[in-house]
């Protein structure tokens, strides 16, 4: 049976509710932007541009081939809700997903009928857009054909589901990654010692990541004295991919943007901002290195 758009709204308010999201209010307006769209039959609209725009407050001028900020946070949302739904959320009946490849998501109804050969749960996983208001039962010719088919699905559907499920563990890659010392526009010692103290804890956060190989701060000063070219850098360094950032200030308001380039191209790999103020450096290191780590790691996925 298919859940109704009250199904899925309750389910969806229980995942924004759920520890696993209380933090990512990025993610968390991703997810409720995509769910309530396809619930309106806006699905097909549902394109990396208009999620730029719509969601991360990207302008008219947001390209999407220069900016990867919807495929990285589509990235960490199936990465959240693959950890909402292994723990506390591991008992609901409705499943939310987002597979790859698109932005439209989908649900999987989640059964529990008696036990039969061991199995105790029945999967049917079907696009959002095909959730419809409940029906009387077929006509009695076709509950034969149906029930053939359904115990088909459900066969098919568990054994997607043992693989999709199955816990992963991400390989450390043989990535090289440089971080170079952040630039501040921010004036005074102040905003000096702010970007240092950003540009160390961030380098830090990615190598107890441990899912790449980090060239040391003290070598990418050096090195980053002597010249500004990114591929410069790189060859120097021997690393696959620079790291950056400029602080800017409005006010009390700081804004840190950051990128990444291809240490040998010097295309662009990906760019963000995050906001804040002095005193949230812990806060802006963690989640600036956490968009870096998910950034590439998604792209070597896709």
């Amino acid at each position: 049976m298919s859940p109704s758009g009250d199904d899925v709204r309750r389910q969806l308010d229980r995942l924004l509710a759920s520890a696993v999201f209380a933090n990512a209010g990025r993610m968390s307006r991703f997810l409720k932007f995509v769910v309530e769209q396809t619930l309106a039959g806006e699905g097909e609209r549902l394109k990396e541009y208009v999620i730029g725009v719509e969601v991360f407050d990207r302008d008219a001028s947001y390209d999407p081939r220069l900016d990867s900020i919807v495929r990285v946070e589509a990235a960490r949302l199936r990465s959240k809700l693959a950890e909402y739904y292994a723990g506390e959320g591991r008992g609901d009946a409705v499943v939310l997903s987002l597979p790859k490849g698109g932005y439209a998501p989908f649900v999987t109804i989640e059964q529990k009928p008696a036990v039969v050969n061991g199995s105790q749960r029945t999967l049917g996983a079907n696009p959002l857009s095909a959730v419809q208001p409940e029906v009387g039962p077929p006509p009695a010719r076709f509950r034969r054909q149906r029930w053939v088919l359904g115990a088909l699905l459900a066969v098919g559907a568990a054994i997607a589901a043992a693989i999709i499920w199955t816990p992963r563990v991400a390989p450390v890659t043989e990535l090289r990654v440089v971080v170079l010392p952040f630039s501040s526009d921010v004036a005074g010692a102040d905003g000096e010692a702010f970007a240092r103290q950003l540009t160390e804890g961030v380098t830090g956060e990615i190598v107890r990541a441990g899912r790449f190989s980090v060239v040391a701060s003290s070598s990418a000063r050096a090195v980053h004295g002597t010249t500004q070219r990114a591929r410069d850098v790189a060859a120097a360094l021997d690393a696959d991919v620079v790291v950056g950032a400029r602080v800017r200030a409005d006010g009390d308001h700081l804004r840190v943007e950051t990128y990444a380039v291809d240490g040998e191209n010097e295309e662009k790999l990906w760019v963000d901002r995050f906001e804040g103020t002095l005193r949230d450096a812990d806060t802006l290191e963690r989640d600036i290195a956490a968009g870096i780590a998910d950034a590439l790691s998604a792209l070597e996925i896709n």
